[in-house]
């Protein structure tokens, strides 16, 4: 399990935002989703609060392990 908490703890939220974003992107543009800025957006959204969450989330297991 520390190998995930560390992965966490290093993990370039920015970047793997734009991966997200790019990919949510290119789902509904091909699936031909009528609101597709609207759903990329919300999904891109979401998985920043998830990932900024497992952040503090390590953050806070890491200061109180000392």
């Amino acid at each position: 399990m520390n190998g995930f908490y560390n992965f966490i703890e290093r993990m370039n939220v920015l970047l793997w935002l734009t991966v997200v974003a790019l990919a949510h992107l290119l789902l509904y543009l091909l699936l031909g989703t009528d609101h597709w800025l609207f759903a990329t957006l919300a999904a891109t959204v979401t998985y920043g609060a998830l990932f900024l969450l497992l952040k503090s989330v390590v953050r806070r297991k890491k200061r109180s392990a000392y």
